[in-house]
């Protein structure tokens, strides 16, 4: 048996993408690609979003970092505001369009 060990250093470049999408099944998913060349057909990973919170908050109650977790936590309020207030200013859109029979792009911008 060979016991002597000698590391090796691989330079490899990958081109790496995410993507965030809903499933009915699995809720919020995360995908991720990665690929040799932006050309090639590379792996693709998908994590449910619930999968990953539960392993950060196993990780923070066994290391006792609660402040961690009130810091994730708040950004993902913060975040979900933000997402919740595009969406529903594109349904308010939406339904001027309905209503009105109305390009939102030819009404005056107003300040709000």
């Amino acid at each position: 048996m060979i016991n002597f060990h000698t590391p090796v250093l691989l330079d490899i470049e990958l081109d790496h993408a995410l993507s965030l999408d809903f499933d009915d099944d699995e809720g919020i998913v995360i995908t991720t690609f990665l690929a040799q060349n932006k050309d090639d057909e590379g792996a693709e990973v998908d994590t449910p979003l619930s999968l990953l919170i539960d392993e950060v908050i196993d990780l923070f109650q066994f290391d006792a970092d609660f402040q961690s977790l009130y810091c994730i936590a708040h950004e993902l309020d913060r975040l979900t505001e933000k997402v919740r207030d595009t969406a529903q200013r594109m349904e308010d859109t939406t339904l001027v369009e309905d209503l009105f029979n109305v390009d939102p792009d030819d009404l005056p911008e107003v300040d709000v």
